[in-house]
């Protein structure tokens, strides 16, 4: 089944879902069968999938995914899925303790800020591409473009901007060697 018609498929279940008052929509499966609730008031009609375990995502759905958002947004595939394996290891079901959700571990109010729900694969991974697109254009005349870049998905703009360059943090420094090393793992 084409993409586009998958993200009319979960916006037509998201907007019933809030019609209805339902606040979980199930995110990254495979299943294009309707898994809201009947209303109480007609007991007789039951969830389509209330017994089927939801299965993740295939590999290649990801990595299409993946190459849709890296052309739409002009950032390298390499970087997108170098990106996804450090922060999710392509699990469309990760959430962070900070909060962080899905393949690109996309904080909610960062999702919001270009339009998506972080819970849906296509949206988390076309918002965080976005936002990749948004902080290459940032640190594009910066000494250090791409790790500034990494630094900055890791740590925020922020602190990147403060210390003008990568961070002393601990963790942020090794989130953006795990990238790099990534990203010759991927080709583009």
């Amino acid at each position: 089944m084409n993409h586009s018609i998958k993200a009319i498929i979960l916006a037509c279940l998201m907007s019933a879902s809030s019609f209805i008052g339902v606040n979980e929509i199930p995110h990254c499966t495979r299943s294009h069968r309707s898994a809201i609730p009947a209303a109480p008031h007609r007991p007789a009609v039951q969830p389509a999938v209330a017994a089927e375990k939801r299965a993740a995502l295939k590999p290649e759905e990801v990595n299409a995914l993946i190459a849709s958002a890296s052309r739409k947004h002009g950032v390298p595939t390499a970087l997108v899925k170098s990106v996804v394996a450090t922060e999710s290891n392509f699990r469309c079901d990760a959430v962070s303790s900070q909060g962080a959700i899905g393949l690109m571990q996309l904080l909610p109010s960062t999702a919001r800020q270009y339009g998506a729900d972080a819970r849906v694969p296509e949206q988390n991974i076309d918002a965080g591409t976005h936002y990749l697109r948004f902080l290459i254009d940032r640190y594009r005349h910066s000494s250090s473009p791409l790790k500034n870049v990494i630094a900055a998905y890791n740590a925020g703009f922020g602190a990147v901007d403060r210390y003008h360059g990568v961070p002393p943090f601990r963790e942020t420094r090794g989130y953006v060697n795990r990238v790099l090393a990534r990203i010759k793992q991927y080709p583009s």
